[in-house]
Parts: C-alpha cells; structure tokens; sequence
C-alpha cells in the first residue's frame, strides 16, 4: 500500500506518459511561489517574442502582469481573464522605457484556449509548493500537485493515500482557499480534485463560503455512465491532453448571474453529449443530409439546461455555421429565463452587452436577427411559438444560411404543426434536441430530432448524486367506511340501475383495492370540500418536518377532470389555506406563506367572472404579505415574482407553498423546493416532470430525497408512478417505441431500485445498524474510543448517524409530537442520542485539533446536530459547576480536574455554541491560572457577570497583544480606532473603513515607520511601508472576525 508521498510520485511519472505519450513535464526545480512566477515569466516571454521586439520584460512590467492576476479577487473573475475575448487572453503592459520612438503599450498573450497540446500551449507538472501563510496565525502550507498550463495554475491536486477518501483532499483544500492560499498566482486555478488509489472526484474552484463537497463529480465511462474509480484510468480519461485542456477551457462554465456569479465545471455526461453534438454539426452537410441530427436525453435536474447552452455556443463557432436558434417553449421563456442564458455567455459583460445572446422582441426583429450576417449575438433565444408565427409569415424559405436549431424541453414541441412549418421554412437547418422525458409513445421524439445521440437516465443521476431519489407517499383523505358505506353504493346504483342493495354489497365485499380506485371518479375528490380539509389538514400537521422548520418551500398542484375548469379547486385550497392560517395565528403559530397562479381567464365563460375575481384576491392577500403591488394588469409580472420568490432570488419573506394547475411543473428550477403535493393524476413524462421539481441537490443533510405526497387514488397512482419509472429509468427505452404502460418492457423491475428512498421502517433498521456499532465503540455510550482507528471509524458513523436521523425526521412517519417513539425504536434514550451528538462529537474534535497526526476527518464532525426532541439544558447546573470550579481552583483542590470534567460535558449540550465556547474558555483560563474572580466563594449568581467580564478582559488583552506584534503601542490613537472598527464589525463583511478608520490607522502606523523597531514580530519588522500596510489590513480583518467570535 503506498503512503501519501509514494502515491503523489507515482501519479506525476504516470502524468508523464499518461496514454505511452510524452505529455507532462515535471518541473522538480520549482518549489516556491517566487519560482513559479519566474516559470511563467519566461513562458509569458517566449510565446511573445513579437510582441517584445527582442526587449524582455523589466521587473516593473512583469510586476504589471502579477498586479493583474493578483486583482482577480474570484475564481470566476479568473475564468473570465482566462477566456480573455473570444478564447485569447491577454494582458496590457505599459512599457517602462521608449524602446522605439516613445513609450508604448503592448498586448501580450497568456493563453489560446484554441491552442490544444501544440504551438505556443506549455503542460507543466509541479508539486509540494511552498506557500506562505497569509493570514495571521495561521502556518506555511506545502501543495500537493498542481499542473500549470502556460506557467499558470489551472488543476489543483491533493492526494491521499488508501484508507482515505477523495473528500478529505477536497477538505484540505477548502482549508486551504478559507486561509487565503489561492491568491496571487493560484487565483487562476479552474478545477480542485481530491484523489486517493481507489477514489478521485472533482469540482470547479469557488471561494471558501460557497465550498460544497455535494458538487464534487467522479469521472464515468462514456458507453454506459460507469464510475471511474482507479486513479490511473482518471488520469487517461480526464488528465490526458488533449482532455484537460478541453476540460479547463471550452468544458467550463462562467455563471454570471447576477445574484452570485461562480465557475461551474461540465460533468462527464454532459461533456460526452455536447462532444457528440458538436461532431454530427460538424460534418452535417446542410441542405444534403436529413434535418434532424438527434436528440439527448438527460433526465431532468441533471444540468440539461447548461450543456444545451455550451452545445450552442460552441455550435455558434463552427465554420459551416451561420445562426443557432436556441427554441424553448414560451412557458419557460420569462426574461428570467433569457436572463439565466445570457449568464453563461463569456462574451457578455454585467449588461449583456457584446456577448452572442440576443433576445427577440417580435416576429420582426427575429426575422431581421435571422437574416443579419453580422458575428456577434449570432445565438437567438427565443420561443417556438414566435418561430411558428414567423414561419407562417414568410413568403419564401431562409435557403441562404446554415441554421442549428437547439431545441430545449424537446418533449413539448414533438406533437403538433409547428415543428414541420418551421423545418419547410429552413431547408439548410440541423435540428437538436435535448429533454430530460422523451416521448415515447408513437415515436414522436425520434420523428422530430432523429436518433438518440446520449442518454442519462434518473436512475444513473441518482447513483452519482447529480440529482435526490424520491420518497413518495400515497395518502387516503376519506376513510375506507365512507367509500365503501356511501360512496360505492351512489355509484353503483347509478352505473347499474337494476342492482338489489344485496347485490351491491356483495360486490363491494369483493372488490380489491385497484377496483375500487378505478371505479372512483374524479368527481369523488373535485371541489369536495372534506377532501379540500383533509388534504389542507396534513400539509400543515406535518409542515415542519417535511420543510425541515421552514427552510424549504413546496408546490401544490391540483387537476380536476372530465374537461372542467380546474381553477376553482385551487382557489378552493387557496381559501382553506387562508382559514388554516388563521387558525395558527390564533393558537400565536407562525402561518405558512400561500400563493397561487394561472393565467387569467378571457374565454367569456360562466365561470371567468369568479375565476378572475378570486386570483385577484390571492393578488391582494399576496401584496399584503410581500409588500408588492400587482395587480390584474401586471398578472406576468406576479407570476414572476412568485417564481423568483420560490427560488430564493427575491429579498424578503420566503414563500412557503406555490398552489398550481400545470405551472412550475415543468421547466422550473428551484433547489429549495423539497416537497410535490399532488392532488390529481399524475402519468408518464409529466409524472416525471413534476417529480423532479423537487430533487436538485442543495444539502445533503437537509434535503436528502425529494418528497412527493399524493392525495387521490393511493394503488392506481402507485401503479403509474411505477410504469413511468420504469421507462425514464431506463436508457433502453429509447429503442422500445410503444406506450408508457411498461407493456413493451423487459419486466425485471430495473426501474425502481435506487430511484425510490427506502421506506422508513427500513431506513429505521439502517440506523440502528449505525447506533449498535457505535454503542460498542463508545462502550454503551460513556467512553470515546481510545485507538485511532476506532476514533476515525467513530467519526464516519457519527456524521452517517446524523445524516439518518434528518431524513427520518422528513419522513411521514415521523412523529414530531412524539419524538421519543423514533428514539425507542432506534432503541435509544434521549441521553444517548444527545450524548452522541454532543460529548462524542466534541471530544473527537478536540482530539482531531490537538494531534495533529490523528486520522480523524473534521468534516465528518462539522454538521448541525439533528435534536430529535427539545434539547433540556439545566443553566442552573452549569453555573453551579462554574462556580465550584473557580473556588476548587482558588483553594487548590485535587477535584477541581473532576469538575472541569463535569463542566465540558454539560456545556457540551449547550445549544448556543459561542456562549458554551465563552464559559468553557472562561473555565479553562481558570485552570491556567489567568482568571481571578476577585470575590470568594464565587456565588452561582456570579457566573454570568464573571463570565463577561473576564470576555472583556480578554479582548482588551488580544488588541494589546495585536498591537504589540504589529508595533503599533507608540500609536496613542491605536486601541481607539480598533475599538471603533471592532465595535461595528460584522464577520465577514468588509466593513472597517466605514468611517476611514482603517484608513487612518494605516497611515499613522507607517508615518514614522515605528514598526520597524517596535514590532515584536520579527517578519513584520522586515516588511516595507507598502506591503506592511496591505498585511496590516488583511491581519486586521481577521483579527476583528475572530474577536466578534471569540468574545463578543
């Protein structure tokens, strides 16, 4: 078994040669930041020789260029400078001296993205890189492996040997990027991956706040989706130029939302489509061969969207490709909507200016857009109806340009007359299409796009944890009694008139549960107010657990049938929402935020007047709640609004419950969104569809499935649900043309596994299988493990337990009110569970944190805790300990140890972890003799004030202390401005120099350069005025982040 450092050398020969190729060099000789910046000094001067007309760069020039790449504050602020403008990055460099006639600037290139494993492009291998600590108080780091294109970072590695997994290296390096160690030269760095032998996964480098292990991909086979676990088959696969290139360039994504630009990283089934696609488009010979190219299927809430989008822009590129019409179906296309594609242009700036997006206003301006030659906005977003109407509008067919056509949401436009219009009217088109739920039924998917070209199926998302299985729960609102003593027998009666009641009974008696489902219409369940209640009734019972306290949202849709307007049953459940809330304010509960949306009716019926009338009541109560003003005129506008308010981008109050008909079941992407309620029936695609509302990934711990609750037809809904698995389950489906009743399948219930949560008593089961080992490591829940590898092993389970203990508390069969019966049968007391969570947890990580050779991973320990019941603090305890503990350590008594023990576990239940932290380092400080409570015996009724005075006392003794190692005593000025800066501080906000006082401070600290001789640090003394004022403010952030926490 290879440890650590044999591991990493093995890796950088196999990169080598990855593929019996020369690819990589490996640089042995560079060691330190300031090596790498002189590797790409002299690569920057190579690849532009012309550009430097034989005059090398000064160090001040090449200072230029460091002060460009050091300015870019994000990893994608990086991504953009390293697209540059239509794949060429470049740096502008004022010459220091007139080599010609007068000074001059110069253009110099870092990067071809174009440029693949030939001319100027340089691979380099570097590891244990030396990089100095930024952060004050924090250590030097040592860098795995790191692989440079053109002398800049771009792939960061972390190794780790067997025993370890990919995850630990991705935490290191989130360590690393919290601590401020992917500035200056790393901050180009694209992509993170965590390796170890037998385990490598991959992410697209965020900033440390935005770090989430749950985005990390492994690598797959392109022929069947399989995992690619061993590191060398990683390394052939992704690591291999020209691969890496690819994947470092044209395979990311720059999400330039407004509300949180990042950098996303194609996955591996998304880059295998889009490289199909882009091949057929390569060699469609336009005009000659048939229209349609194919279509990808990738089952919704897998990233459809973004690789539809990179095939389009890479589409736009092509040489044979003259516009490319990106069709979506005009209730997807909101301005949102143009705005999320208008993101993924690297092209654009904030304003979406020169980018290649452009939106259409009007039949008009898509035909002019269409007919332009002009380079730029030369991808045309726009609806499928609005082309239609084009089409029927044109006199003669567009036979002069190479059109492809990228049609998302695929299934919505297969069945109709718009399609084939649109194809006469451009005979020189390419059409592809992309869908997560293909329409199988009469072969219309395949009719409209051709072949498939990629597949990846629900199930195969689920595996990889690209999207949350489901758990699905089928609800009876009215009692057996009733439907058999009443409901049945109206039935009955009515469909056979000439049935004697005996009859009648009898045929009841024998009736299984499918044929009473399908016997009950849905007029059983239409506008029936007791089904409204019941219905309304277990939404707000079992709120909190399914929306784990709030935190997440749900839509509600609701049908009813034989061609019925279905907008009175959702103003039905709107209004019983209304009484519902009503009744949680009265018992001094918090009501749940309800609205509801379909279009406005003018068809003139006899029922558009209450119809209207009562969306704009739900309008008004809306306005009420969010403080907005729509109204009748500005419907569109509401709507959107609710959507954003439902996908978190809208300040204010969350919106709880979204009632629905057919919106937002299709098309829309929320990752708060954790519960369906359906009140209908539901089948094939749109089953599919509507499902998947509520399964993109978010929080592991939070949201481990999405969760589907049906009201109507609990066996003949479970019978659909089961068929339409099966098929989009299933990537053979597509060569299976027929309906979606399974009839044409191979029945080997392949569909299901893995795409349904288990059931609860089997999750149950599962955790107690977790409890039964760590009662043995804990011996019953009273020790931590004393050998390491149990303690490791402690650990994994540990966060694995908690982890089960959220997603049962979601489960239906959770009951809030009675927390203790999950406790019984997970055959646990409330002391055990909190003692696990609590003493167990905490004392691993204060044994991961003093050895710093232990092999526990912190991140396993770094979860919020999962209380089943109210945690019960006795305060009164505490303070009692506290109190012995300071006059034991005042008399010097041998049990003062024995209460300090006491004391941490008490505080270890301690739900407000920064009042625990300040008693425990108040206690601890007692211990060392730096704390004197000045009055003996310390009284109980002391504790709280000798605790926050001794806060105060220790904060004053950090700013001296601060002050001393910066040299900053002889400024009489120092402890005011800090104190004022402190005072205001909010972690993690930029927000010192409000006032100036940063500023002022700065100043006077180098004015007569004191620090020179009066700081205790010997580095800082050593430091020039310049850089000491960039350090001092860096140190000085975060310094007042930790004096917020520490002591506020």
């Amino acid at each position: 078994m290879l440890n650590e450092a044999e591991f990493e050398s093995e890796l950088i020969r196999y990169l080598e040669t990855v593929g019996n190729t020369k690819q990589w060099e490996y640089r042995p000789d560079i060691k330190t930041t300031e090596q790498l910046w002189q590797n790409f000094r002299e690569i920057l001067e190579r690849n532009n020789q012309e550009a430097l007309r034989g005059h090398p760069l000064t160090d001040g020039e090449f200072a230029q260029v460091q002060r460009e790449i050091c300015d870019l504050k994000t990893p994608y602020d990086a991504g953009r400078f390293l697209y540059g403008f239509n794949g060429r990055s470049t740096v502008s460099v004022m010459r220091d001296e007139a080599h010609d006639a007068e000074a001059q600037s110069m253009i110099l290139t870092i990067f071809k993205q174009d440029e693949v494993g030939a001319g100027n492009t340089t691979y380099q291998i570097v590891n244990q890189i030396r990089r100095e600590h930024v952060q004050a108080g924090m250590q030097d780091r040592r860098f795995d492996t790191t692989l440079l294109i053109n002398g800049l970072p771009i792939i960061h590695i972390e190794e780790k040997a067997d025993r370890h997994d990919a995850y630990e290296g991705l935490n290191q390096i989130h360590q690393y990027i919290d601590e401020g160690l992917f500035g200056d030269i790393y901050s180009t760095t694209q992509i993170l991956i965590g390796m170890t032998p037998h385990d490598t996964r991959y992410m697209a480098n965020t900033d440390a706040r935005s770090f989430n292990t749950d985005f990390a991909f492994h690598w797959q086979t392109e022929s069947e989706n399989k995992t690619v676990w061993e590191w060398k088959a990683f390394c052939d696969k992704m690591l291999s130029i020209p691969m890496v290139h690819y994947m470092a360039t044209k395979y990311m994504i720059l999400d330039g939302a407004r509300d949180h630009k990042q950098l996303m990283v194609m996955r591996p089934y998304q880059v295998y489509a889009t490289r199909r696609v882009i091949e057929r488009l390569r060699a469609h010979e336009f005009g000659m061969d048939p229209l349609e190219v194919g279509y990808v299927w990738h089952t919704t809430g897998s990233g459809k969207t973004v690789s539809s989008f990179k095939t389009a822009w890479l589409a736009s590129r092509l040489p044979n490709v003259d516009k490319v019409v990106f069709l979506v179906d005009r209730r997807a296309l909101t301005s949102q909507t143009y705005d999320n594609y208008a993101a993924y242009d690297p092209d654009t700036d904030d304003d979406n200016n020169g980018g290649v997006i452009s939106d259409t206003r009007n039949t008009g301006d898509l035909r002019r857009r269409l007919r332009s030659s002009r380079t730029e906005n030369n991808i045309i977003v726009t609806s499928i109806q609005k082309m239609g109407r084009l089409a029927k509008k044109m006199d003669s067919a567009i036979d002069d340009r190479n059109v492809v056509f990228i049609v998302d949401e695929a299934h919505r436009s297969t069945n109709g007359k718009l399609l084939p219009l649109i194809k006469q009217r451009f005979p020189r088109s390419a059409w592809v299409g992309y869908t997560g739920t293909p329409v199988f039924d009469k072969d219309l998917t395949h009719k409209a796009f051709g072949d498939l070209i990629h597949a990846y199926t629900i199930r195969e998302a689920i595996a990889d944890k690209n999207v949350l299985g489901f758990q699905v729960d089928f609800e009876h609102t009215l009692s057996e009694d009733e439907i058999k003593e009443k409901l049945l027998p109206d039935l009955l009666r009515i469909k056979n008139p000439t049935l004697t009641d005996p009859e009648i009974e009898m045929r009841i008696a024998s009736m299984t549960g499918e044929e009473v489902d399908s016997l009950v219409d849905s007029g059983i369940y239409d506008c029936n107010e007791q089904h409204v209640q019941a219905v309304v009734e277990d939404v707000i019972s079992h709120w909190n657990s399914r929306s784990v306290n709030g935190k997440y949202s749900a839509i509600f849709t609701t049908h009813v049938g034989a061609g019925k307007p279905s907008a009175p049953m959702a103003l039905m459940y709107f209004d019983a929402f209304q009484r519902a809330n009503a009744k949680l304010m009265e018992q001094g509960k918090q009501p749940l935020n309800i609205a509801v949306t379909f279009s406005m009716d003018t068809s003139n019926s006899d029922m558009q007047f209450s119809k209207n009338a009562g969306l704009k009541e739900a309008i008004r109560i809306y306005n009420a709640a969010f403080g907005t003003q729509f109204g009748a005129d500005t419907v569109e506008e509401y709507f959107n609004d609710v959507t954003d308010r439902l996908s978190g981008k809208a300040e204010g109050p969350k919106l709880d419950v979204v009632i629905v008909i057919d919106q937002l079941l299709t098309g829309f992407d929320s990752k708060i969104v954790n519960t369906l309620y359906v009140d209908r029936v539901l089948s094939g695609a749109n089953l599919i569809q509507a499902y998947s509302r509520t399964n993109r990934v978010y929080d592991m711990q939070t949201k481990p499935f999405g969760h589907i609750v049906n009201y109507r037809w609990p066996l003949m809904s479970k019978r659909l649900m089961d068929a339409a698995l099966k098929v989009y389950a299933n990537p053979d489906s597509a060569l299976v043309q027929g309906t979606l009743d399974g009839e044409n399948q191979n029945e080997e219930d392949r569909g299901l596994d893995g795409v349904l949560t288990i059931p609860f008593n089997e999750r149950v089961e599962q955790t107690c299988k977790i409890v039964d080992t760590l009662r043995d490591l804990t011996d019953d829940f009273t020790q931590i493990p004393p050998i390491e590898a149990q303690q490791e092993h402690a650990a994994e389970l540990l966060h694995d337990y908690n982890n089960e203990i959220a997603a049962l508390k979601q489960y239906t069969g959770y009951d809030p009110s009675h927390p203790e019966r999950l406790l019984n049968q997970l055959r646990l007391s409330d002391d055990n569970h909190e003692w696990l969570l609590t003493s167990l947890r905490y004392g691993l990580q204060r044994i991961a944190v003093d050895y710093a050779d232990s092999y526990i991973d912190t991140s396993d320990l770094n979860f919020e805790a999962e209380h089943v019941a109210d945690v019960k603090v006795n305060y009164d305890y505490i303070e009692e300990l506290l109190a012995k503990l300071l006059n034991q350590v005042h008399d010097h008594e041998p049990e003062a140890d024995k209460t300090f023990d006491d004391l941490q576990h008490a505080i270890d239940r301690l739900p407000d972890r920064h009042h625990a932290e300040q008693i425990m380092r108040t206690a601890q400080d007692a211990m060392d003799g730096n704390l004197d409570a000045q009055h003996y015996p310390v009284e109980p009724s002391d504790v709280g004030g000798i605790v926050r005075t001794h806060m105060e006392n220790s904060r004053r003794h950090a700013i001296l202390k601060f002050r001393e190692d910066w040299g900053l005593v002889d400024i009489i000025t120092a402890t005011k401005l800090i104190n004022t800066m402190l005072d205001r501080h909010v972690i993690g906000k930029d927000d010192l120099d409000m006032d100036e006082s940063l500023s002022t401070l700065l100043n006077a600290a180098v004015k007569d350069r004191f620090y020179q001789t009066d700081a205790k640090k010997t580095d800082v003394r050593k430091l020039s005025p310049i850089r000491y004022k960039r350090e001092l403010r860096q140190a000085l952030r975060e310094f007042a982040d930790q004096v917020i926490a520490d002591y506020s």
